[in-house]
């Protein structure tokens, strides 16, 4: 069974540079360029995870993460973010899964979507600093 991530990035080129790394390790992938779009693609989709920038134009990612667990409480979100100190400060994102910080090198991302969908029930919200 192939499992759907939605994966939500106000960047053009990172969701299509996530999108397509992501496929090649078998997930079916929608991409949104916002929170309002996540939002309509998770109803639409019903994604088994949903990875979002913290920092996105119009709805933010932590303001994403609230709207979708009214949907679903139990969907497991990652923050895939260059804004660590944004997560850290921000104490409602950190009941995530996982924050990530962005890299070219998509290993730690792969890791926590891996962990996640495993058992999303086991996962503890940590920050991910791969300096």
């Amino acid at each position: 069974m192939t499992r759907t991530i939605l994966l939500a990035d106000d960047n053009r080129n990172i969701r299509e540079f996530c999108r397509q790394e992501l496929e090649e390790e078998g997930y079916h992938v929608v991409v949104a360029c916002d929170g309002r779009e996540a939002l309509e693609l998770f109803q639409a989709e019903r994604p088994d995870l949903a990875v979002l920038d913290l920092r996105m134009r119009g709805v933010g990612g932590s303001q994403t993460m609230e709207k979708l667990r009214a949907i679903d409480p139990h969907v497991p979100v990652i923050f895939f973010t260059a804004h660590l100190d944004d997560y850290t400060r921000d104490l409602y994102s950190r009941t995530a899964a996982a924050c990530v910080e962005k890299s070219a090198d998509l290993a730690e991302l792969k890791s926590a979507i891996a962990r996640c969908l495993r058992d999303p029930s086991s996962q503890l919200p940590q920050p991910t600093d791969s300096r």
